[in-house]
């Protein structure tokens, strides 16, 4: 259920990018986000030590903030904005700069999927923005298969949500707005694939 099928560092670029379009979000501010994780995950790949990912990380963002102002003509941050910037820093530094997210950028669901000979059922919402159905679906099939597994089934439910609720843009803003737990229509088809793998029907 909205599993990944590509590696963790392609999924971030594209939620991030899928989220901020639904947020209303520029091109170039996009491609700069794009730029800021590409530094990011570089820095974490070639720095093991975490002291040294910080600083070397935290330095990439000053230089990518003060580019992005001299392209837009802007001054050089003073005072209380250049503090909120530091702040606004350090707190993404501290976001990537664990264990979790070391390991999380660096996996490839693939190999594994590769060695799975059971049948599956892989399933998602076509407004998932946080794990984006149309690629993930297609790198699980493909690794499935590459496998030798044929016993795959592959569905994407048209205007579900990475919870799988019935949503209008799939932005996690709508979450908790969102009265529905789960659309019906999944529930039926995991029952149905169960039954059917099963040999209950």
């Amino acid at each position: 259920m909205a599993g990944p099928g590509l590696p963790g560092d392609s999924i971030l670029i594209l939620q991030s990018a899928l989220i901020a379009r639904a947020s209303g979000a520029s091109e170039s501010a996009i491609a700069l986000n794009h730029e800021i994780q590409r530094t990011l995950f570089k820095v974490l790949r070639e720095e093991p030590s975490d002291s040294a990912a910080r600083e070397r990380a935290s330095e990439a963002l000053r230089e990518l903030h003060a580019r992005t102002q001299a392209l837009l003509g802007q001054q050089p941050a003073q005072g209380a904005q250049a503090e909120a910037r530091e702040a606004a820093i350090e707190q993404q530094v501290r976001q990537v700069v664990t264990p979790w997210f070391r390991y999380f950028i660096n996996y490839d669901p693939r190999p594994t999927l590769r060695r799975v000979k059971v049948p599956v059922l892989a399933i998602n919402g076509s407004l998932d923005l946080q794990v984006p159905s149309q690629a993930n679906l297609a790198a699980i099939r493909e690794a499935l298969e590459q496998g030798g597994n044929r016993n795959v089934t592959i569905v994407e439910f048209p205007g579900l949500n990475h919870l799988f609720q019935t949503a209008k843009t799939g932005a996690p803003s709508e979450y908790a707005q969102i009265e529905e737990t789960m659309a019906p229509a999944v529930m039926e088809k995991i029952a149905d694939w169960v039954l059917e793998v099963s040999g209950g029907r």
